[in-house]
């Protein structure tokens, strides 16, 4: 049976989707709170331990100089931020600080950022004090300003000087011309040439004196400081905001990983498709919710309704009953816990609810039927039976509110001791002639025996695995135990968390401290030389299916050896019998369609204990 949660909603073709990266964030949620706060925490003392620096920023307005400068032109940035950082500026800006600290360290607190579209340099420094960080940082902003200038002068000295020889030597050539000239014949060659020259180095010397001009008229202009570094208020480190929440993003980090690191060691099972991923049983049922309690559940209950497609399941898949037999269905755990138990009581009340004659065995001395069925006083156990003290039949006890399901609880049975076999596949072989559906619940193969002994007799074996509970080891073990038998496992079945199995143990009327009560030793069976017969009378039996129109002939009367006194009933508290249906049958002879089975008389008597 396919699990009723779409696995397409939970998991796809290329791995885990959102719905199951959530599931595991609630599984682990506390390792990355835990994470958070470790983190958190550490942020904090990282913030104590550090020392408190302070943090001042000069501003600089840097302007194109020099012989080449054009106006509009602007100034290469990244490349004058290595010029504040250099060791020359980081002398200068020692000289003015007057400090014995040397330059290499000094460049070491020092921090230059270019704004973007601008032609400000921000000028930062990080002192243990504020005012050795607004002197420092005012400094070193006036010694780059200073070397920007004294750039810029050398380079128009250096420039002026170029010109004025040139000058020098232009004059020098115009004089040789003039001389020539006045030398020449008038109208020759020669005085034509020598004026044509004079000409050439007249327009030189003007252009000299042109570029000369603008050099003698102005002075460089480096830049200048728009914002003077100020006193810092209160210290620019640690910065307790920044190391709170870096703190809290390592430890999610951390968590997030140890998270992912332990559930992939995690190999307990949590849904559907981890069975079947990992083991290859496939799941008849996933039920999706949680229970409040321990107890048959209504009828409207969502896990009722699962469990009925459940049982119209198991009713086309396992294999048809042979002739006056019923369906065998086993049920045992993979891991310590009630979540078999829990199953097999409200799967056996969604058989009970079609009108099917049900009858629920439990080999568990801590089985939770008996708190499930609390209204139910057994008057006779499972001990009880296979001491020999009692019929399988009459040691069966009604089910509070279901008229059709009768229980065989566990009684005093011996923990310790194996229970034996043969006898309960006489007691299984019993109900199965009288009841449309016998389930067993027994403790998981890995620990009782005769779960691997009766499932090679059963029609199909259901495994009840505990979301959360149980682990791959263990449901591996257990298919493998049933595996060595050939058993006809149908599947699995996958049961939500279930009171009480934290503690370990689904026993029903626990000790207060969370221990079972320890059960009384089981003796050995005794076999009586004579034993009475319990055919007369049966509790629930399965009807026969009487001809439309066949007559039943009148009951004939007991014969003395049969007849048996009949006890006077018990008083209830307002002192009138307690009166009950119990089903007494006829034997084939008195049967007129001749067939080997027995028929079933409805009739009222006084109930016996």
């Amino acid at each position: 049976m396919p699990s009723p949660h779409h696995p397409d909603l939970q998991h796809d073709a290329d791995g885990p989707t959102l719905i199951s990266y959530l599931e595991w964030l609630r599984r682990r949620w506390w390792i990355l709170a835990l994470a958070a706060v470790l983190g958190i925490g550490s942020g904090l003392l990282v913030t104590r331990l550090q020392t408190p620096t302070y943090t001042s920023t000069t501003s600089v307005l840097v302007r194109q100089v020099g012989p080449d400068a054009q106006p509009g032109t602007k100034v290469n940035l990244d490349t004058e931020a290595q010029v504040v950082r250099s060791l020359v500026v980081a002398e200068r800006a020692r000289t003015l600080l007057k400090t014995g600290t040397s330059a290499e360290d000094l460049v070491q607190s020092l921090t230059v950022t270019v704004p973007p579209n601008s032609q400000v340099l921000q000028i930062a420094y990080e002192s243990i004090t504020p005012e050795s960080a607004q002197n420092a940082s005012h400094s070193f902003a006036q010694a780059y300003l200073d070397l920007r200038l004294a750039t810029a002068t050398k380079a128009v000295e250096n420039e002026t000087t170029a010109i004025n020889q040139q000058i020098a030597e232009v004059k020098k050539q115009l004089a040789a011309a003039a001389g020539k000239i006045a030398a020449a014949p008038a109208n020759s060659a020669a005085r034509a040439q020598a004026q044509a020259d004079q000409d050439v180095l007249t327009n030189q010397l003007a252009k000299l004196n042109e570029r000369l001009s603008p050099l003698q008229a102005t002075t460089p202009d480096p830049g200048q400081i728009i914002s003077d570094a100020a006193l810092p208020r209160k210290p620019s480190s640690p910065n307790r905001t920044l190391n709170l929440a870096s703190g809290m993003g390592a430890g999610l980090l951390f968590g997030i990983v140890l998270a992912l690191l332990l559930d992939r060691l995690d190999t307990r099972v949590r849904r559907g498709r981890d069975v079947t991923a990992r083991t290859g049983l496939p799941t008849l049922l996933e039920l999706p919710v949680r229970v409040p309690s321990l107890a048959v559940l209504a009828p409207t209950h969502r896990v009722s309704r699962e469990l009925g497609r459940l049982r119209n399941v198991l009713l086309s898949i396992m294999p048809e009953p042979g002739p006056g037999r019923g369906r065998q269905l086993l049920l045992t755990d993979t891991s310590p816990g009630p979540a078999a138990g829990f199953v097999a009581a409200n799967l056996a009340a969604a058989y009970a609810r079609t009108g099917a004659q049900v009858a629920v065995v439990t080999t568990r001395a801590d089985s939770p039927l008996t708190a499930m069925f609390g209204g139910a006083k057994p008057g006779h156990t499972l001990a009880e039976v296979l001491r020999h003290d009692v019929g399988a039949l009459a040691a069966l006890t009604p089910a509070p509110g279901l008229s059709t399901l009768r229980v065989l609880f566990p009684g005093n049975l011996d923990t310790e001791v194996e229970l034996p076999v043969a006898r309960m596949r006489e007691i299984l072989r019993e109900l199965a002639a009288r009841f449309d559906h016998v389930l067993i619940e027994t403790a998981r193969p890995t620990q009782a025996v005769e779960a691997q002994a009766l499932a090679r007799h059963v029609d199909g074996v259901i495994l009840v695995i505990e979301s959360g509970q149980s682990r791959s080891s263990e449901i591996t073990a257990a298919l493998h135990q049933f595996e060595q038998v050939d058993a006809p496992v149908l599947g699995s079945v996958l049961a939500p968390r279930l009171p009480g199995s934290s503690k370990g143990t689904g026993a029903a009327g626990a000790k207060p401290d969370g221990k079972s009560p320890s059960p009384r030793p089981r003796p050995e069976p005794v076999f009586p030389a004579a034993t009475e017969s319990s055919d007369n009378t049966i509790i629930l039996p399965r009807p026969t299916n009487r001809p439309v129109g066949a007559v039943t002939p009148p009951k004939p009367a007991p014969t003395a050896t049969a007849a048996k006194p009949v006890p006077a009933a018990p008083l209830n508290a307002a002192g009138s019998a307690r009166q009950s249906t119990v089903y007494r049958s006829n034997r084939d002879s008195d049967r007129i369609d001749g067939t080997n089975r027995r028929s079933m008389a409805f009739d009222p008597v006084e109930e016996q204990e």
